[in-house]
């Protein structure tokens, strides 16, 4: 059986449903339609959690599963800007390094380190500490994830052109405050997730 584990926020953690409707739940659920006792799925998503916050539970949440396939979903919380501040909650460059740390770890364990390209957002109103908005300081993290998996040769689940491709409607893939998955949404992105994982038979890759 191989393990998968879901790090990241509350993207990931889905704790705005009920866990059957969470995204990870539905990938297992998936999974098991395909391949019976082939796959394991662990959320260890938790809301609010920044990559720095996600490398100190590292050893708890992640090191005792291993080995298995990481998947790493972190950024929106990296990058928010508090309206008494002018600097994000992890710099760019700290967000980069944290990642950059899981990969490390995670291919000493012989796991195979995803990171997730997060989805397409709409606009989120207003504006942040340092006067941009989410969506523009969210951008250069977005960025880092794209360039920072070339440099490792990692793989990346890219959502943003997976929804393009797939023609996932965004007004249905997001709840109101336009970040977060609604409820078809979590279905979307078990699927997407799926797909990737399929594709690139993660298993066989790793059981060599």
């Amino acid at each position: 059986m191989l393990n998968i584990i879901c790090f990241g926020d509350s993207i990931t953690e889905g704790g705005d449903f009920d866990k059957p409707k969470r995204w990870t739940s539905i990938l297992q659920a998936r999974l098991d339609e395909n391949f019976p006792g082939g796959y394991r799925v662990i959320n260890k998503g938790i809301d609010g959690n920044t990559s720095a916050q996600g490398l100190d539970r590292f050893c708890d949440d992640v090191l005792p599963w291993l080995p298995g396939l990481l998947l790493a979903e972190f950024g929106f919380n990296d990058a928010n800007v508090k309206d008494w501040s002018i600097e994000p909650r992890v710099s760019l460059g700290e967000f980069v390094r944290n990642l950059r740390e899981f990969h490390r770890i995670a291919t000493a364990k012989n796991t195979s380190c995803i990171f997730i390209l997060n989805h397409t957002i709409a606009e989120v109103e207003g504006r942040q500490g340092n006067g941009m908005t989410y969506n523009e300081n969210l951008l250069p993290y977005d960025q880092a994830v794209i360039v920072l998996a070339e440099e490792l040769n990692a793989e990346v689940i890219d959502l943003p052109g997976l929804m393009a491709v797939k023609g996932v409607p965004l007004q249905q893939y997001l709840s109101d405050d336009n970040l977060h998955l609604s409820e078809a949404g979590n279905k979307h992105y078990a699927q997407m997730v799926f797909d990737v994982i399929i594709e690139k038979d993660f298993y066989q890759s790793l059981i060599k």
